[in-house]
């Protein structure tokens, strides 16, 4: 459940449902209580229940992150431009930290 649970709306969507019901009456509550639960405890990431669930879970996430912001070239354009310069910047960093030494 913890894989499924992150935030309040989290919480309110599976209320909302009727998956979990909220006896504690703050949503932040219930995802920290739902959080902790799973402190500690190791899971074979292929072997778990709900292994097809949180699959199919992280393909929606992630759909809908390039629909939000890489929904035009030209936001595509920019992002490919800043890894670009980002790339630039820790290679002259490196180059000035190897000059200096």
């Amino acid at each position: 459940m913890d894989r499924f649970v992150n935030t309040q709306k989290d919480v309110e969507l599976l209320v909302k449902y009727g998956i979990v019901e909220n006896w504690l009456g703050d949503n932040s509550e219930v995802s920290t209580l739902i959080n902790k639960l799973g402190k500690g405890v190791w899971i074979n990431d292929n072997d778990f229940y709900f292994a097809i669930v949180a699959e199919d879970l992280n393909s929606h996430c992630g759909t809908n992150l390039r629909q939000n912001y890489l929904n035009t070239p030209w936001a595509i354009i920019s992002f490919v431009a800043a890894v670009f310069l980002l790339i630039l910047t820790f290679i002259q960093t490196v180059c000035s930290i190897i000059s200096i030494a």
